[in-house]
């Protein structure tokens, strides 16, 4: 699958008068893991929140590959192939993790209601090679012991690799992951970062990431862009930027967790 990588261009965006991000840029370079990082309301989810569709930016471009996704509605953007997971993650929960996996791959299985009604081999094939890639993702996120439970009766840490295997099902090209370790013990917080990592060198995926750990960042991420008051004030590898006199200065006051 071939990667695209992501441009935010001079990106603003402003609500009520307040500037929550002034011109705003920097690239997600195909097969890479960058950091958006910041002190709290420094702007960061008011960007990712324009980069996947949910507000539009006052001014700017945000294009995957060759598409602009500004003026996109978030399931157009979802079909160009970026995929955002949630700080609190969203499950189907009468439904068991199987069908929630399912779900992904619905929009792959196009047929009409007849040849669904008369269970045409077509749509046979189709049903069977889709369960088998839910459990070949399954696998992957360690949920392939879990496909026969309620989502609802899902760990928290779980339900998180439930939504993250959803977006892999759906095909996404960028993932952006909004505080994913929010909630999880160390174990889970592990658990998640080598599967990051794995996807990441299977050449299956971009990710750009918001995490106040910094720990993690240090761990995953190739390059960080630094937001402070809607703006980059720093951008750089891990090490160069969390050395910033800038970024230092801009955490004063927070606590930035291991770093």
């Amino acid at each position: 699958m071939k990667l695209d990588n992501l441009q935010v261009k001079s990106v603003s965006v402003s609500f009520g008068g307040v500037q929550a991000v002034r011109n705003v840029s920097f690239t997600v370079e195909p097969g890479r893991i960058v950091g958006l990082i910041g002190p709290n309301g420094a702007g960061k989810s008011s960007l990712l929140n324009c980069i996947s569709g949910l507000s539009r930016p006052d001014a700017g471009s945000v294009m995957l590959g060759s598409k602009e996704l500004v003026g996109l509605r978030p399931d157009q953007i979802a079909e160009c192939g970026l995929g955002r997971v949630f700080q609190h993650p969203e499950v189907i929960g009468e439904l068991s993790v199987l069908d929630n996996l399912l779900v992904a791959c619905h929009r792959n299985l196009q047929f009409s209601v007849l040849s669904e009604m008369l269970g045409l081999p077509s749509v046979r094939q189709a049903e069977m090679k889709a369960r088998e890639e839910v459990e070949k993702v399954a696998r992957l996120v360690g949920l392939h012991e879990s496909l026969q439970m309620n989502a609802a009766s899902l760990p928290y840490g779980h339900r998180k690799l439930l939504e993250l295997g959803r977006v892999i099902l759906l095909g996404s090209k960028l993932l952006l992951l909004d505080e994913p370790i929010a909630g999880l013990n160390e174990a889970e917080i592990e658990q998640l970062a080598q599967l990051i990592m794995t996807l990441r060198s299977k050449g299956n995926l971009s990710v750009l990431l918001v995490e106040h750990n910094m720990g993690l960042v240090r761990q995953l991420c190739d390059e960080a862009v630094v937001l402070d008051a809607g703006q980059v004030i720093a951008q750089g590898t891990p090490e160069q930027v969390l050395n910033d006199p800038k970024v230092l200065l801009a955490y004063l006051g927070e606590v930035v967790e291991n770093a």
